[in-house]
Formats: structure tokens, C-alpha cells, sequence
């Protein structure tokens, strides 16, 4: 019998609809053997699950998804796997990342207010319990203009997705390379986060940058079909063939994971990432120390 596990997971410490312990029982009835807690931007969430997660039949890997925006490689995501989360230099950076977050998530506001939407910072504000996302601005814009919007997948594909009407790039941003950096300064590997997504770019070039500026690999397991709008199950499996073949050639690490936010027509344990993945990372982090 094959384990299986998930090694991107969301919580309500970012933009997902479960708590931490929420997330773990969905894991536990999956019978899955591990997951990454992997918030956006933020550690919040990990001291919550980990302490929960005690003497269940689950294993919880700590991690974080850093936003990047370096040269050209717009908001792009950084998965951090197996890190201290205490470690100050990864905590000094996500608090940086939180401020151009901020600033960002404002000015989206802003401009949406100018195409005629009622909504305030302050209400997306208490909408979200963790780090603001744009699903938080879309439920809230759903909720007091439900005359000019009709899902929260229309306001995305509408207004809030890259290069959209309502889209604002962050004025400043974590480079690829701080953000290396910081994962390794908490004992921690990086990886390129759902590479088959970033079609406003060259991918490869982006995954070459990455590497050379220390990167440890990319996510090749990835569920596409249901995490992205037009993307079937068959282009999916095409699009993890891809980089699961690139990961043989270029002989890096790889990581696979659902990018679960408890979204509705997402259901973990769907996405089937071998366990040899996890113990295959985890010889490398014990090898490095």
C-alpha cells in the first residue's frame, strides 16, 4: 500500500477556509501520512498545528509560500519546506513581505473603488483572520455588489487576476534570492511553487534564475485541473510530466502538493503524492544538518 501526502497546504492564517486543526482532521480522515502547512507570507498558523497535531497518526512538515517580485518574475511563489519557523531571519523577512502585502491589498482597493465597487480596507480587514489575500477582497467585493459581480471566479478572471482591471503590482518586492535565503537560514529547502502556472513569463527561465541563485528544486505534483480555471485533468497530468522530467535532467529536488485552501471543488487527498517524495527531502535535510 501506497502513503500518500500533501505538501502545500493553506489555513485561515492566510487565505484558506480551514484553521489549522480543521486542515489536520481533513488529513486525518484522508488518512493521509503527512502534510506542509505552507501559509502565504506568514508562520501564524504553525505553533497551532503542530500542537495539535500531537499523538495523531499525521506528520506535520512546517512551511511557508513566499510572494516574490525580481526582474521581469512577477509574483511568483517560493515554497519553504522543512523550516524553523522561529528562525528570526525568516521571520524578519515575512514581516517585510507583510508591509508590501499590505500596501498592495490597499492600492487594489483603491482602484476598485475608482471602477465604481463598494468595499473598504476595513472590511477586508475582518474578513480575514491571517494575512489578507485576494479571496478575501473578492468575498467582500461578492457581498456588497452582488448587481455588478457574479462569483468570486468572475471577479478574479475579471478584475483581481494578473494584468486584470483591478491587478496592482506590489511597488516593492522579496527577491528571489532574500527569499532563498531566509528558507535556508531556518534549516529549511526552497522550491519553485506550482511552476506550470506562470504563463505571463518564460517558466524555464524562471526556474534557471531560481537555481542559480541557490534554489533546491521545483513542485512537480501539482493539481492544476483544479486549482487553475481551464486547465482539464489531462493537461494537468501533462504539465506534471513536464517538470517531473525536467527535475530528471536537471537532477534537483522536487515536491508535490495540492495548493489546498478548502475551496469547494477542491478535496485533499485527491492528488496523489508518493511518500517517497517526503523521505527522499528528508534525507537531504538530515544530510545537510
Amino acid at each position: 500500500m501506497v502513503n500518500y501526502i500533501d505538501l502545500q497546504c493553506h489555513t485561515t492564517a492566510s487565505d484558506g477556509r480551514n484553521s489549522p486543526q480543521e486542515l489536520i482532521d481533513i488529513a486525518v480522515k484522508k488518512k493521509l501520512s503527512a502534510i506542509s502547512i505552507t501559509d502565504h507570507d506568514t508562520i501564524n498558523g504553525l505553533d497551532e498545528a503542530l500542537k495539535y497535531a500531537k499523538n495523531k497518526n499525521i506528520e506535520i512538515i512546517p512551511g511557508v509560500e513566499i510572494t516574490c517580485d525580481d526582474r521581469g518574475f512577477m509574483d511568483t511563489h517560493i515554497l519553504g519546506l522543512f523550516i524553523d519557523y522561529k528562525n528570526n531571519s525568516l521571520i524578519s523577512l515575512l514581516n517585510k513581505s507583510k508591509k508590501f502585502r499590505d500596501i498592495q491589498k490597499k492600492d487594489t482597493i483603491i482602484k476598485l473603488r475608482d471602477l465604481g465597487f463598494s468595499i473598504t480596507y476595513k472590511e477586508v480587514r475582518a474578513m480575514a483572520n491571517g494575512e489578507i489575500g485576494r479571496p478575501h477582497i473578492a468575498k467582500v467585493l461578492l457581498k456588497n455588489n452582488p448587481d455588478k459581480v457574479e462569483s468570486i471566479e468572475d471577479i478574479f478572471s475579471r478584475y483581481l487576476a494578473t494584468g486584470e482591471k483591478a491587478y496592482v503590482k506590489r511597488k516593492k518586492g522579496i527577491s528571489v534570492k532574500e527569499a532563498i535565503a531566509a528558507i535556508h537560514s531556518a534549516k529549511g529547502l526552497a522550491f519553485v511553487a506550482h511552476p506550470g502556472v506562470y504563463t505571463h513569463f518564460d517558466a524555464n527561465k524562471f526556474i534557471k534564475y531560481f537555481l542559480k541563485e541557490g534554489g533546491d528544486g521545483i513542485e512537480t505534483i501539482y493539481d492544476y485541473s483544479s486549482s487553475r480555471k481551464n486547465i482539464t485533468k489531462k493537461e494537468s497530468r501533462e504539465i506534471i510530466k513536464k517538470y517531473s522530467n525536467l527535475v530528471k535532467k536537471l537532477k534537483i529536488l522536487e515536491t508535490g502538493g495540492s495548493d489546498f485552501h478548502g475551496k469547494k471543488f477542491q478535496v485533499l487527498g485527491n492528488l496523489r503524492v508518493p511518500i517517497s517524495i517526503l523521505n527522499n527531502l528528508k534525507k537531504i535535510t538530515s544530510e545537510r544538518g
